[in-house]
């Protein structure tokens, strides 16, 4: 006959072989197991996303495979916004780059319904006026688009776009309405006069000022023949943050030409110049913001 209740020495060897299933004492180590985990996921995650930041994930990264594809799907963008008025020699490098970039422009005032619902559509943004009269942006559009680029959105924004806001005729510049992100800003002269608002036209060449930025991939001048020089017309603008990708060399006199600034994961790059003028550049930077 067999006993109705087991021996207790038994009983504990049964579940010592092979676990307390009905018990909390597995449960618990899981979960003991599992908080131990967190504070190494974190590590990884911001370690991830700081190595993203400073583009030391690449194509060639060993060990990690394509990273590029994880923190930036695809291979080209989804959609490119223009708004503004881009310059015939801007949609012709932007139409033999397909495989970049598709694209479709629209007005400033096009976006006055929940502009940031519209912006949250398209991978990369580019802000450029400089061939129209109206160089207008509200503070709504400046607002979504600030937090469009705080969330990891890229934005080209070219010469004085932007610069002034609808009705409101004590603001010129960027500051105020893009709240920070442009990494220029004005110069404002003896007589009141602000430079983003006074055009220079200039004779000078491209010249590469950070050697390790992949917009001048291969390229130190440009033109790239010492005795070429391109005809541009550029603004005094100040770098009050990010970093001086390359200038403007002209006789006696500097100008800057692109400025990069960043946030966590968005990216700003300022052209003081019509960038399809220098069409070598402009593919660059589309690859590089891709």
């Amino acid at each position: 006959m067999y006993p109705e209740t087991g021996d207790a020495s038994g009983g504990d060897k049964l579940a010592a072989d092979y676990g307390d299933y009905g018990g909390g004492d597995l449960k618990s180590k899981i979960m003991s197991n599992f908080e131990g985990f967190i504070p190494l996921i974190l590590i990884v995650i911001i370690g991830f996303f700081l190595l993203a930041r400073f583009n030391i994930l690449t194509e060639d990264t060993p060990l990690l495979g394509p990273v590029v594809n994880i923190v930036q799907p695809g291979t080209s963008f989804k959609e490119m916004l223009i708004i503004g008025s881009p310059s015939v020699e801007t949609v012709n490098v932007l139409n033999e780059n397909r495989d970049l970039v598709r694209w479709r422009q629209k007005a400033a005032t096009d976006l006055q319904r929940n502009p940031e619902q519209q912006l949250a559509q398209y991978d990369l943004i580019m802000l450029d006026q400089s061939n129209q009269s109206t160089k207008e942006v509200s503070f709504e559009l400046g607002e979504a688009i600030a937090n469009y680029v705080r969330r990891g959105g890229k934005l080209i924004i070219v010469k004085d776009s932007g610069i002034y806001r609808p009705n409101t005729f004590d603001i010129i510049g960027w500051k105020s309405t893009f709240q920070g992100i442009i990494p220029v800003d004005c110069q404002v002269g003896v007589a009141g006069v602000h430079s983003c608002a006074q055009p220079i036209n200039v004779i000078g060449r491209i010249v590469r000022q950070d050697q390790d930025h992949r917009i001048m991939d291969g390229i130190e001048f440009a033109p790239a023949n010492e005795r070429d020089r391109y005809v541009l017309e550029t603004f005094d603008v100040d770098v009050v943050s990010g970093n001086e990708v390359a200038y403007i060399e002209t006789q006696g006199r500097a100008y800057p030409a692109i400025v990069e600034s960043r946030s966590i994961i968005g990216k700003v790059i300022y052209f003081n110049y019509d960038p399809g003028k220098s069409r070598g550049i402009f593919e660059n930077t589309l690859r590089y913001l891709r």
